[in-house]
């Protein structure tokens, strides 16, 4: 990723508004008794995560559970605020994991499981950790007993539903055209695996033209893929070698084996969209010649000329895209669940979990749910010329124009602001607002204002203030009626409802 603009780490801030306002909300917390190994993608849009943590008076280490996809200005962003950070070159992660197990961490926060397990196979477990990806799942079943609990966020629906299921999609194929320069229309894809992710990279790839067939040895699942508008296959080698492009999305390794590699046509794409690059043979590609053929694409050359190009180091295209990350929208409230996943490891709640994995609550999930759904970008000061805006009415003798409003896309979320013209004998209907308060301030002309069937003279220079439920409406004098109507809350057309008597009769 660019390391050269000073700006990459503040820029989440600004896109992320959901984990801006959970760093807010948790506030000046203090935990200096904690050594917490954060193992995780050291990317940018997690620098809000990191800043949180520092800020904690916690000792932090952070690892890169993947060397691939660190980011070299958030290593600098995090030594420049005196952190700990373990990341260097593959060849030496081994040797970092080693040395992140005799750090001694009390609490662990990971991406990939390795260190979660290595710490309990060597009789030193932390007082709690939290893992977030399949990949570390199965590791860290794979390493026996637990003694102490495990916050398991990978598996909860929120994860699963949206993460899962979109964001990794819509990265990874982003990344794949911004790298390769083509697309997907009539290109022949081939998806191993049909979990959420597998089914998040097979609907979007389809959504963009391709001719996906799934290879997945569960017949559930094969069923669904199908049923998906997908070929299928069981393995994937069987499907191999009419593959274009080639995707990995299931978290076991060497899902894509030799086998598979072997058989792949000249030209085709390996692409990996799960969580570490064993899923791939990587052992195998590096018995063939290979050079970087354009930033982010190695092409391997087979025997026989057959070549096939991998993308990003064989690690999660995702993550291992080199200009920036992808999809800061759509993992906003991941980060934000990762500050509070971190906060019951530092805050001692972890006390109350009985040992081994612990759902991540349902409230939390649904709570970010609905940060996610009503979040809006900051509010800023900005000067609006409402001569510049134009009508949303095609009635010549009411020009309406709406200035300020939730229902407008603006951060404007408290009131509303609309102006309205009328020409000589003009009327707004009677309406009423069962929530809204309106506060019309009658800027040039006159007229009648009907409040509750009650006219009532109006004339430049007044307000006219109406209360939640008062039907009300207007017909404009002989010199016409111009007023600015203020609601609060904001206008909303769900609570405008019209007169049983229609239009306001002169």
């Amino acid at each position: 990723m660019d390391s050269n603009s000073a700006e990459r780490p503040a820029w989440p801030r600004r896109a992320m508004p959901v984990t801006a306002r959970m760093a807010d909300e948790l506030g000046d917390q203090c935990f200096p008794e904690s050594r917490l190994a954060c193992w995780v993608h050291l990317v940018d849009n997690a620098v809000p995560l990191f800043d949180w943590l520092l800020d904690t008076g916690a000792t932090v280490l952070f690892g890169s559970c993947d060397p691939t996809t660190a980011d070299p200005a958030v290593i600098d962003h995090l030594r420049g605020r005196g952190a700990l950070v373990l990341a260097e070159t593959p060849e030496r992660h081994a040797d970092l994991l080693a040395r992140a197990v005799a750090w001694r961490p009390t609490e662990v926060s990971e991406m990939g499981g390795e260190l979660i397990a290595a710490l309990v196979r060597a009789g030193c477990p932390p007082r709690a950790a939290m893992e977030s990806t399949t990949t570390g799942i199965h590791r860290i079943r794979a390493a026996g007993s637990l003694p102490m609990p495990v916050l398991n966020w990978n598996d909860i629906p929120f994860k699963q539903q949206v993460e899962h299921r979109f964001h990794v999609a819509e990265a990874v194929w982003t990344a794949f055209s911004a790298l390769t320069g083509i697309g997907l229309l009539g290109r022949r894809v081939l998806v191993v695996g049909f979990g959420n992710v597998g089914k998040g990279v097979a609907e979007r790839a389809r959504a963009l033209g391709a001719l996906v067939t799934v290879a997945e040895p569960d017949p559930l699942r094969r069923v669904a893929a199908r049923l998906h508008g997908c070929a299928v296959a069981e393995h994937a080698a069987q499907a191999a070698a009419d593959a274009e492009v080639i995707v990995t999305a299931t978290g076991i390794d060497g899902v894509v084996d030799a086998a598979v590699l072997d058989r792949l046509p000249a030209g085709a794409v390996v692409v990996n969209a799960g969580h570490a690059p064993t899923e791939i043979d990587l052992a195998h590609l590096a018995r063939w010649p290979s050079r970087e053929s354009r930033p982010g694409v190695v092409e391997h050359h087979r025997p026989g000329g057959r070549t096939v190009f991998v993308l990003g180091g064989a690690s999660p295209l995702n993550l291992a895209y080199p200009h920036a990350s992808l999809g800061d929208d759509l993992w906003d409230p991941f980060n934000a669940l990762m500050m509070l996943g971190c906060a019951w490891l530092l805050d001692g709640s972890w006390r109350d979990a009985p040992p081994g994995l612990v759902d991540f609550p349902e409230r939390e999930q649904r709570r970010l749910a609905e940060l996610m759904l009503a979040e809006r970008p900051p509010a800023h000061a900005e000067v609006i010329t409402v001569a510049d805006l134009a009508p949303v009415t095609d009635d010549p003798a009411h020009a309406l124009r709406e200035v300020v409003g939730a229902h407008l896309g603006r951060a404007h979320r408290g009131h509303s602001i609309a102006h309205s013209t009328l020409a000589p004998g003009a009327s707004v209907p009677v309406h009423h607002h069962r929530v809204t308060e309106e506060t019309f301030v009658l800027g040039a002309g006159s007229g009648t204002a009907i409040l509750d069937g009650v006219p009532t003279p109006v004339t430049a220079g007044q307000v006219v203030v109406v209360p939640p439920g008062v039907r009300h409406g207007f017909v404009a004098g002989e010199r016409g009626l111009a007023f600015w109507a203020v609601s609060s809350p904001s206008w909303s057309a769900d609570d405008h409802h019209a007169d049983d008597h229609g239009e306001v009769a002169e």
